[in-house]
């Protein structure tokens, strides 16, 4: 709730949880649909609550990552749209980019793709075969894969031309009308704000 002004879910987590074992993000479909492992280490959201949470309003996307090194870097997008799982929640990205440069690139072969698990092939290039874990797959399977399997205290990231050992990995979204800080937002509310939940 902090991070540029807050009010961000964090559907995609990862870290070194060593020395306890890692969470195994080769998953199936319905646990990928569903989401899985815990938000206090590892864990994945689940499709069908992006679904819900982006089809009735716009949201923001925004991935962090820590390096190995040290360093710290961030890129936002400025709409994320999940679709149903009739659609295999495809996923479409429009709007305006910020952050660092070579992280936005990241987002770059995201937009149109539908997700692919090890049962649910909808990616041409099978690479959820040769590369492991959930996601929206580009054909060539070279960009951005942040549920790949394999976590040695730290992941290889690929974003387009840039190779980088992360040792922590969040991607999240918030409504867009959330641009300014507050201390609390409610899924099914319109505004953001300090509210009375539901």
């Amino acid at each position: 709730m902090e991070t540029d002004g807050g009010g961000w879910t964090v559907f995609l987590s990862r870290q070194d949880t060593s020395p306890w074992p890692q969470v195994d993000f080769n998953r199936t479909w319905q646990e990928y649909k569903e989401g899985f492992g815990s938000p206090y280490d590892e864990y994945y959201l689940g499709n069908e609550m992006l679904h819900v949470m982006t089809k009735s309003r716009a949201y923001t996307l925004r991935l962090n990552t820590q390096q190995i090194s040290g360093g710290i870097s961030f890129a936002t997008y400025e709409t994320i749209r999940v679709g149903d799982e009739d659609s295999r929640y495809q996923m479409t990205l429009s709007g305006t980019q910020h952050g660092i440069s070579s992280m936005t690139n990241c987002f770059r072969y995201l937009t149109g793709r539908y997700f692919t698990t090890l049962d649910y092939n909808s990616d041409s290039g099978n690479c959820v075969a040769k590369k492991g874990g959930g996601w929206w797959w580009y054909s060539n399977c070279n960009y951005f894969n942040p549920t790949a399997a394999g976590f040695n205290q730290s992941m290889e990231l690929l974003c387009y031309t840039l190779k980088v050992q992360v040792t922590r990995l969040q991607m999240m979204l918030r409504p867009q009308i959330c641009d300014s800080a507050f201390k609390t937002i409610h899924l099914m509310d319109m505004d953001c704000g300090c509210q009375v939940a539901h």
